[in-house]
């Protein structure tokens, strides 16, 4: 009796497995070309090849066109497009078909580019978006194109045309597409030149106010002990000009001199130099008692301490050009930082930059 129980339920399932497989041998396959492009954009004069599967033999394909005036195909299904338009590119196998849409349009090729700035002058940190403007407007064919800065270091620059200014200096920024290429100087710095440039040259002597310091504000360009304006000028000078950020330098006479100077106090100077060799630098400065000064090129003192005698009042400017060999600096082209630090206070007006 156990061995008939247990033979009726596997006999059951044997039947179901049976009927399972003739359910699975009844259906149809189903039969279709398949092209390797769904779709099609060309520019009038492309070509492409068009493949149709299976490859196997099983089928033997025709090739039309329903816009022979749009687009033509071979026997073997290479498309051109001759025309714009739409269009449909056919194959069929007996009763089957299969269509590929095409979309022509004429090419517009990229003639030029108009960049938005061709000269940046960034401070540090600061970041600014180069526009591109394509030529002709409707162009459709663009090439590809990339964006690199040929110093790293000084700017950087991303896929959208941000420029960063990262460190002191000058660099270009180069945008290329296609056999296009245009260059954006950049221009980076921590400070720069109030009422520049300053060009110091062989042809005369240059002036270099001393009220005309760098805009950069405070601990870039200056740096007072006191915030406060002891001139009672609140720094108009410097405002007349842009300069918002140096109200705390203590400029007397609309420009004439800086005073209420104190030790440990400086000015920044950025200079542009035309002609390389020595130059005397001389001070302009008046003191009642005593006082004294150094200067620094480009963050190196090359003075040492320099005494300001005693002028007789603080409105008693001279000129002080002694020592001279200490006053003597080897200024080679291009840009420098001229840096006037107090040790002790005194009125300072100007400094003169003589080629010897």
């Amino acid at each position: 009796m156990k061995k008939k129980y247990l033979l009726y339920p596997l006999g059951l399932l044997f039947i179901a497995m049976i009927a399972g497989c003739d359910d699975y041998a009844q259906k149809p396959i189903q039969e279709n070309i398949y092209v390797n492009q769904k779709e099609l954009d060309l520019f009038v004069g492309e070509t492409v090849q068009l493949t149709a599967s299976p490859t196997d033999g099983t089928y033997t394909y025709t090739w039309s066109s329903d816009n022979p005036e749009v687009a033509t195909v071979t026997s073997n299904g290479l498309v051109e497009a001759v025309g714009e338009g739409f269009a449909n590119i056919i194959v069929k196998s007996g009763e089957l078909s299969t269509k590929v849409p095409l979309n022509a349009i004429i090419r517009i090729p990229l003639k030029d580019v108009i960049i938005s700035e061709t000269l940046l002058e960034l401070y540090l940190g600061h970041k600014k978006t180069i526009l591109v403007k394509f030529v002709p407007e409707d162009v459709n064919d663009l090439p590809t194109y990339n964006w690199r800065s040929e110093d790293p270091s000084i700017a950087t620059v991303d896929l959208n045309g941000e420029i960063t200014a990262v460190g002191e200096g000058i660099t270009h920024v180069v945008y290329k597409i296609g056999d296009i290429e245009k260059r954006i100087k950049v221009d980076a710095a921590t400070t720069r030149a109030f009422k520049g440039p300053h060009v110091i040259s062989a042809a005369a002597p240059y002036v270099l106010m001393a009220a005309d310091f760098d805009f950069g504000g405070p601990g870039n360009a200056f740096y007072d002990t006191d915030a406060s304006d002891s001139s009672g000028q609140n720094g108009n000078y410097r405002k007349s000009h842009g300069d918002e950020n140096s109200t705390g330098v203590d400029i007397e006479g609309w420009g004439n001199n800086v005073g209420w100077t104190n030790p440990g106090e400086w000015l920044l100077y950025t200079i542009e130099v035309q002609d390389a060799g020595d130059y005397l630098v001389e001070a302009q400065v008046a003191v009642p008692g005593s006082g004294s000064f150094h200067l620094e090129l480009d963050n190196v003192n090359f003075t040492g301490t320099i005494g300001v005698p005693n002028t007789g009042g603080w409105g008693a400017f001279i000129w002080l050009s002694t020592p001279r060999d200490k006053l003597t600096v080897n200024l080679t082209k291009g840009r420098h930082k001229i840096k006037y630090y107090f040790e002790g206070g005194h009125n300072f007006r100007a400094l003169r930059f003589t080629k010897q």
